[in-house]
């Protein structure tokens, strides 16, 4: 445990497509589903295809309840989390922090499911334009009892109503206890106030270092 707080401590000091720091306003639904397509030569891992289907719901100003499924390692991972979120602090200012608990199921390359527990600190700042975010979590599973780290550094700015960029870099600790890292510049379009699509590409800077275009979209209700 002390060996996770440790981890989980130091990927947080390193430095808004989900809320993270943000909460989800009371009522508003937000379902964000996509992955990557035209995978370069060779890639298997860290990038793969990875579909994904992510949903927050806003239960009240301050706790959000979210669903994040989606595969990794090949396609032979299949995660699914139920999560609660809630901010810490001030939910006003240019700064914010927030913290969520999930439990979940995995499974497992070799067909075996075990339950999941995640635990998650995310820091934001707002910009005149944009923001800067850094969003931690840990994952312990109850078979393997090995908590693996993940953090994603996040920097986005809007330059319209309608242009939105965004630049991620993706760390974490894989099934097999190997470090990865990605890093994905993406546009994002906004087509009207509910919804939008984003396009952008995901290059590995570690495993076979393939690479892939990214397809997503987002609404919200």
């Amino acid at each position: 445990m002390r060996r996770f707080l440790t981890i989980l401590l130091l990927l947080c000091c390193a430095c808004r497509a989900q809320a993270g720091a943000w909460s989800r306003a009371d009522g508003e639904l937000f379902i964000a589903a996509g992955g990557n397509v035209l995978l370069s030569d060779g890639a298997q891992l860290p990038v793969h295809y990875d579909p994904t289907v992510y949903a927050e719901y806003g239960l009240t100003d301050r706790v959000t309840l979210g669903l994040d499924l989606y595969t990794a390692d090949k396609g032979r991972i299949v995660q699914a989390f139920g999560f609660a979120g809630l901010p810490i602090g001030d939910t006003s200012g240019t700064y914010r922090t927030a913290a969520s608990l999930g439990y979940g199921l995995r499974r497992n390359p070799d067909t075996t499911s075990e339950a999941l527990m995640r635990l998650g600190l995310s820091f934001g700042r707002g910009l005149d334009s944009g923001w800067l975010a850094v969003d931690a979590s840990a994952t312990y599973g109850t078979r393997d009892t090995v908590w693996r780290p993940k953090a994603d550094f996040t920097w986005g700015q809007a330059w319209s109503d309608r242009w939105t960029t965004t630049l991620q870099l993706q760390t974490g600790q894989g099934y097999y206890d190997d470090y990865y890292a990605k890093v994905s510049p993406t546009v994002i379009l906004t087509v009207t106030d509910r919804f939008r699509i984003n396009l952008g590409a995901v290059k590995a800077m570690t495993g076979d270092g393939g690479s892939a275009l990214k397809l997503e979209t987002w609404i919200t209700f």
